[in-house]
């Protein structure tokens, strides 16, 4: 915050020229050189990112599953004031702990 307080003309000269182009609007590729210029990585660089998180979340899930089921663990450690090792509060806190997790 400091930064920005500092150079708070700057930081605005820099958000004011933002508005003067969009990047769908540049040339994707170097004529010269025929290499990708800045433009012509922001695609690549979103569509790979978007896939990375995917991916993430995707193993996050599965592996958090995976030790759900096989270790009994909760998903949030907290306090209950029943047994939920017992198979039907199991299930029970388990639905509600991942309403919860969503929510």
């Amino acid at each position: 915050m400091f930064f920005i307080k500092l150079r708070q003309r700057s930081t605005e000269l820099a958000v004011d020229l933002t508005d003067s182009f969009m990047w769908e609007d540049l040339p994707t590729t170097d004529a010269e050189t025929v290499q990708l210029t800045a433009a012509g990585w922001i695609p690549r660089i979103n569509k790979f990112s978007m896939r990375a998180v995917t991916v993430i979340i995707l193993l996050h899930i599965v592996q958090s599953t995976i030790r759900i089921v096989t270790n009994h663990e909760k998903i949030i450690n907290v306090w209950s004031p029943i047994d939920w090792t017992v198979s039907q509060f199991y299930e029970l806190v388990k639905i509600s702990q991942v309403t919860f997790y969503i929510n």
